[in-house]
């Protein structure tokens, strides 16, 4: 009787699949800066989209975004209670600390208000800003790149962009 088994060609051969599939994986599985930036503008237009919707409910008790100390998140406010995150759907605060919770993809993304616009973003109960210029401007970045979160004053409509000269996009 015979005994069947894999030679040591065979092993290497398994083994340099797997490495080549590895490296080829590896690239996915890690975030770029990028994709950390969008993923920060996007929560951050989840959140205003969330606050005006809850500005339109309950016009008499405005929502507003309010901007966590040295550039590290935001947090959704009533009016009422200007110091206490609203509890979002799932119970939790709506309190966003970048890098930390469900913002842990942000690691290393700063937000700052562009230059004009003053903190907190009000909301009125026709879904614009209360106040402010004619667009407010967050400016989200890492240390090789940044995008920008425009919210229009009138409408509170948001939109993103990536400056060609900060991300080197077309």
């Amino acid at each position: 009787m015979r005994c069947r088994g894999m030679t040591l060609i065979e092993l290497l051969l398994v083994a340099v699949i797997m490495s080549v599939l590895a490296a080829l994986a590896m690239p996915l599985l890690m975030s770029s800066d990028e994709e950390r930036l969008l993923g920060a503008a996007r929560l951050l237009e989840q959140d205003a989209t969330w606050a005006r919707s809850a500005t339109l409910t309950d016009p008499a008790d405005p929502a507003m975004l309010r901007l966590l100390p040295a550039g590290t998140g935001w947090e959704v406010v009533r009016m009422s209670d200007p110091t206490a995150a609203i509890q979002a759907a799932d119970g939790t605060p709506m309190r966003r600390v970048l890098g930390a919770g469900a913002a842990a993809f942000s690691r290393g993304v700063r937000l700052d208000l562009d230059e004009g616009a003053t903190a907190p973003i009000l909301f009125e109960a026709y879904g614009g800003l209360a106040s402010g210029p004619s667009e407010l401007r967050f400016v989200l970045q890492d240390f090789q790149f940044q995008c920008l979160v425009t919210i229009d004053r009138l409408t509170g409509e948001m939109s993103v962009s990536w400056p060609e000269a900060a991300s080197g996009n077309p």
